[in-house]
């Protein structure tokens, strides 16, 4: 009916609707924001790269493969001017779940017709498609901007789908609509790794739809399916498999035939070297992806580290829910396949196809042919959750066939109504806590306060929110859930270290140095820690060590010359400073100390050399634009002195300091503008009364003006 279309776009948009002015969350940051990928000019780079812009070929690349779907996020950004907008990424989002919902539509029509099935009293596609467009599990995929590469393989998955069905008809354009399958296949896997399962789902699906009710040949089911088969359908099963292993063999030669690193807080399980636990922990992990299908009351952005323990007994009360797992899919078979009535066989092919394509998407993602670096991880359920959608529908007609009474079908009908309600709500309700890291990693805490990454994430929110009592019991709480969180440490020491509790900050990082001694940011805040302490020495060895281990540090450069200037080696100070600056031309603090002590050292040709490359990069910048002022002031540029003070105090606004207005006043009482300088005397004084040379300079100036009358 030309109203369900319509109905399907409303469910798929609706629950996103409020929420697209978010912001970058959680992956969206190393994947977009920090990915050069997506901002270069360069279109060719991103295909010698991982998803995370790392080198493809690298040792310690995750090896995830998705060069198109870089490409949709650099054309999000050419399209707007250049531009990383949040909500313009999660408007693309949310069009591409839309196109993909209807897409599964047309998808489970063409099912039901392949296979001759009658809609009785449901119309099966379209309240399956209903189901899979509110379905909570996949907010992730649509809020999660990184979700995007599982959508738009979702909808390269089903195109594929749709022309290898268009193939089976045998006609003579079936080798076109075979090689489009073949085709969007390749393009499916090229936006994320799983999109490729979709020929092993074709060949199912082929298969199943060649078995036919064999009672009135004599014949077994299975002969008489061989039977049926024609040269054709031969010719298409060994083009899928050749075309299979091409794209596998062509995916093992982009990793450089070598496997993805991960580590054990990553995925526990497959650290395990006791096969008991990594087969039940396995399987507990299939039920809990079953249960977020169910019940998606549950949804958490990180499900790794202590998130699910291991299971390491056989008295664990969850392997109980393992076994029941089993038995139910065990139950279901037996009961379709001990009826010989053709109307379960029809249902049962179907619900075959709908396991099918709940279960070979998903393998990618089960462990069993390599160990993945996740638990548990929602948007890997997009395109699986089509046949659990298509599966629920089908058990709600078998439960519908059996009523006799037409009011409790009604009441039958109305209740998973009132589910795609619930469903959609909790999409809207999910997709909110999406908006902002400070909602989605506090939301967290109540699905899996286990997961020390979770409170990790949660003392960096509550201490971008100046709440550092929270976020010092967070880092703390996460080094307790897992002791050998180097990151959480050096953090939490920075914390300490800012408020002068120097002795307990050096023992957390001189303990995550000790986990992982190449760590480089815990070198260099250890040498800002021991340059605190006075402890010179070993604080110019910390420098040197995180220079070692990452030698394109501007910020460590810095810092080496903070400790170079405390030592008054100022050759070494500046030439630390322009390394920095060099690194990072955007430097601010690096350029303001640099043109300062040029400035006090009295180097006034280096610094007037330095002056114009600093107004270059930063030439709003109040801090550089006051330390240009004070050298123009010294060589009696009086104008151009006074140009440069007024804009720096401008720009401070109301961040201005007292020495602002007291140089301001110097320059002016050298200027012989006494009474402008008397004005800014006063301003410095009323900033700080205590202000002794300003005070000074005050009634200096007076006394003057009072001999001048």
């Amino acid at each position: 009916m030309w109203y369900q279309p319509i109905i399907v776009l409303l469910v798929a948009g609706v629950p996103y609707f409020f929420s697209l002015d978010g912001d970058f969350v959680f992956d969206d940051t190393e994947a977009i924001l920090k990915n050069d990928d997506v901002t270069s000019n360069s279109w060719t780079d991103l295909f010698h790269h991982d998803f995370w812009g790392s080198r493809i070929d690298n040792a310690f690349s995750h090896k995830s493969y998705r060069p198109l779907t870089i490409i949709s996020f650099k054309l999000n950004y050419l399209f707007n001017s250049e531009r990383l907008s949040a909500p313009q990424f999660k408007i693309t989002n949310c069009l591409l779940h839309i196109t993909c919902c209807l897409l599964l539509w047309t998808v489970y029509k063409t099912l039901l017709l392949r296979l001759k099935l009658n809609n009785n009293y449901l119309n099966v596609e379209f309240l399956a498609a209903l189901l899979f467009s509110s379905h909570p599990v996949h907010v992730e995929a649509v809020s999660g901007i990184v979700g995007r590469a599982d959508i738009l393989a979702a909808i390269a998955f089903f195109i594929s789908f749709l022309m290898y069905d268009r193939a089976m008809n045998d006609c003579w354009m079936s080798i076109y609509y075979l090689s489009s399958s073949f085709l969007f296949a390749g393009i499916a896997m090229l936006f994320k790794e799983n999109g490729v399962t979709v020929l092993g789902f074709c060949v199912i699906y082929e298969l199943v739809v060649k078995i036919k009710t064999a009672k009135s040949t004599g014949k077994t089911a299975f002969i008489y399916t061989l039977d049926l088969l024609n040269r054709y359908t031969i010719i298409r099963w060994i083009s899928t498999t050749i075309t299979v292993f091409c794209f596998l063999y062509l995916r093992w030669i982009i990793m450089g035939r070598a496997k993805p690193e991960f580590k054990a807080t990553d995925n526990p399980a497959a650290f395990s070297s006791d096969l008991f636990t990594n087969l039940a922990t396995y399987n507990y992990i299939y039920f809990i992806n079953i249960l977020l299908l169910m019940w998606p009351k549950w949804l958490c952005y990180d499900w790794s580290m202590g998130c699910i323990p291991l299971i390491e007994d056989y008295s664990d009360y969850r392997i109980f829910f393992v076994v029941t797992l089993y038995v139910y899919a065990f139950l279901i078979i037996w009961y379709l396949l001990k009826s010989g009535r053709i109307s379960n066989f029809l249902s049962f092919r179907l619900v075959i196809l709908s396991q099918s394509l709940f279960v070979i998407p998903f393998l990618p993602a089960s462990n069993l042919f390599y160990a993945v670096g996740f638990v548990i991880a929602e948007r890997i359920l997009y395109i699986p959750s089509a046949g659990y959608c298509l599966l629920v529908v089908i058990g709600l007609q078998k439960i519908l066939l059996r009523l006799k009474s037409k009011n409790l079908r009604r009441i039958m009908i109305s209740i998973f109504h009132f589910v795609i309600l619930m469903y959609a709500l909790r999409s809207m309700q999910r997709a909110s806590e999406w908006q902002t890291e400070y909602k989605l990693f506090t939301s967290g805490l109540l699905v899996c306060p286990l997961n020390a990454k979770v409170h990790y994430n949660v003392a960096k929110v509550a201490d971008a929110k100046n709440n550092v009592s929270w976020a010092m019991a967070e880092y703390q709480e996460a080094i307790r859930l897992y002791p050998d969180y180097y990151q959480a440490m050096n953090n939490y020491a920075i914390l300490l270290k800012n408020h002068k509790q120097f002795s307990e900050a050096e023992f957390y990082l001189r303990k995550a140095i000790s986990l992982k001694n190449d760590f480089p940011a815990a070198w260099m805040n250890l040498g800002i820690v021991l340059a605190s302490m006075k402890n010179y020495a070993e604080a110019e060895t910390a420098y040197n060590n995180s220079l070692k281990y990452r030698k394109q540090c501007p910020d460590c450069h810095y810092n080496l010359g903070n400790l170079y200037l405390e030592l008054n080696k100022t050759e070494s100070a500046t030439a630390s400073w322009f390394q920095a600056i060099q690194l990072n031309p955007k430097h601010k603090s690096a350029w303001t100390n640099l043109l300062a002590v040029l400035d006090n050292i009295g180097d006034m040709e280096t610094a007037l050399q330095t002056i114009p490359k600093a107004l270059k990069e930063l030439p709003d910048t109040p801090s550089v634009i006051f330390a240009i002022a004070n050298i123009y002031g010294k060589l009696d540029q009086y104008e151009k002195a006074e140009e440069y003070f007024l804009k720096a105090i401008d720009l401070f606004k109301n961040k201005g300091k007292p020495i602002h207005y007291a140089n301001l006043g110097v320059l002016y009482h050298r200027w012989r503008k006494y009474d402008l300088a008397e004005e800014m005397y006063e301003k410095a004084l009323e900033l700080q009364p205590s202000f002794k040379s300003a005070r000074t300079n005050l009634n200096s100036l007076r006394k003057l003006k009072m001999k001048i009358k």
